[in-house]
């Protein structure tokens, strides 16, 4: 099946009966970088799964999730690997989600690890995210910090967690349209958005901006403004302009200074969320998100642009495409994200001036995370100041460098980088 069936927004359903109606369920992935290497059957192009269940042996509250770095290269490695994962099944031998971040029981072919694999709990609703996973240690830090808000990374003890609020996009903001309720047609030409999309020329203010495409060289910094301008549509007669004055009054109150990167490129665009001097609409690219006041929206893309945010938008992701994960309207209401609200008025105002000084500085794409002094310097300011999280925690070679480290490595990261 496409990857899609375990993390993508459409086939919420098809998880539902797949945990309702079957059991012993085993979802099987490719960690591989290029498009190629993500799939089970010859010239895909994009990631698959491979599933195998029992039917009316349901329901399932948890799945054994199998991770390969690679396709299996004969009928002999998969029927070995197949024997490994029914024994160790059998005799409950799988680490767990829940363990902390120590990674998932190795799967050998020879003397080779070529694969890891963990028994996990299946979610009442959302994607089933440890599928295209590699290194399972950063799963089990991910499922910590988006399932208890506990900051447990690789190599710390249990006894050094530190906790921070976490809660989800649709509990601190309200996300914007659907891209297509801006500047769409129905399918007999009638007005879906009452816009349409033209680039903003030089030497004119927009009356609409909005953020409508990417460009990956001018998205390096936490902050930068509209692309294109959102021209309104001219009705055909006097009831259809008025239905195009009133969905231009309901979509403006979404124009937000806050915006989400719903088709992040991890190994080419820097920023998951970004903040525009002024209140824009999302567009195709860039969702927005309205919060109750700057200082709230500021915050919010500081804490998606640390190494924290970046893996909670990575563990979210649909993982279908190399190098990209996409978050669809509906699945980033769904986001684990700090809980802005949360925070006091010195936080908040502390992360304020923190992105003012920063907001400016080009950051390294996704997959150059690792040697990145910006990112470094974004998840200690942050951490230290805003959150008051321990100094040790950043320290060279500390817990936060070796998260950088392991998440700029992930094959569904780097692609083919």
């Amino acid at each position: 099946m496409p990857l899609s069936l375990v993390s993508g927004e459409a086939w919420e359903e098809s998880r539902r009966l797949l945990a309702t109606k079957y059991g012993n369920i085993v979802i099987v992935s490719v960690a591989g970088r290029g498009s190629h290497e993500m799939s089970f059957s010859a010239d895909t192009g994009m990631a698959e799964c491979l599933v195998v269940a029992q039917r009316d042996a349901g329901p399932s509250k948890r799945a054994t999730f199998v991770s390969l770095y690679s396709q299996p290269k004969s009928t002999l490695m998969g029927n070995v690997l197949a024997r490994q994962i029914t024994d160790l099944k059998l005799h409950g031998n799988l680490r767990k989600l829940e363990d902390g971040p120590v990674g998932g029981t190795p799967l050998r072919f020879g003397n080779d690890v070529v694969g890891q694999t963990i028994d996990a709990p299946l979610p009442a609703s959302g994607g089933w995210n440890v599928a295209r996973v590699s290194d399972l240690a950063l799963a089990q830090t991910a499922f910590q910090l988006a399932s208890h808000g506990a900051i447990w990374l690789p190599a710390m003890r249990k006894s050094a967690v530190v906790m921070v609020p976490i809660t989800t996009v649709k509990s601190t903001g309200t996300v914007g349209p659907y891209h297509s309720d801006i500047a769409g047609v129905t399918q007999t030409g009638s007005v879906r958005g009452p816009f349409e999309i033209e680039k903003i020329r030089s030497g004119t203010v927009p009356t609409y901006p909005i953020l409508w495409a990417h460009d990956a060289p001018r998205e390096r910094t936490l902050s930068f403004e509209a692309d294109c301008e959102a021209v309104p549509r001219v009705g055909r007669n006097q009831k259809e302009q008025r239905q195009i004055d009133e969905k231009i009054a309901v979509l403006i109150k979404t124009a937000s200074n806050a915006h989400f990167n719903q088709n992040f490129q991890f190994n080419s665009q820097s920023t998951a969320m970004q903040f525009t001097g002024v209140k824009t609409l999302g567009g195709r690219a860039w969702l927005s998100i309205l919060l109750k006041s700057e200082k709230h929206e500021k915050t919010l893309v500081l804490w998606a642009n640390t190494s924290f945010g970046l893996l909670l938008h990575w563990w979210h992701a649909n993982k279908q495409q190399a190098g990209r994960g996409n978050i669809g309207r509906l699945m980033l209401e769904t986001l684990p994200v700090l809980n802005i609200d949360a925070l006091s008025r010195s936080q908040l105002s502390e992360a304020a001036a923190l992105f003012d000084r920063l907001c400016g500085t080009p950051l390294a794409a996704m997959h150059e995370m690792d040697s990145d002094p910006v990112r470094a310097q974004l998840d200690e300011q942050f951490g230290c100041k805003v959150l008051a999280l321990p100094k040790s925690l950043f320290a060279p070679n500390g817990p936060a460098d070796l998260l950088r480290k392991k998440l700029a490595q992930e094959p569904s990261v780097r692609g083919l980088k």
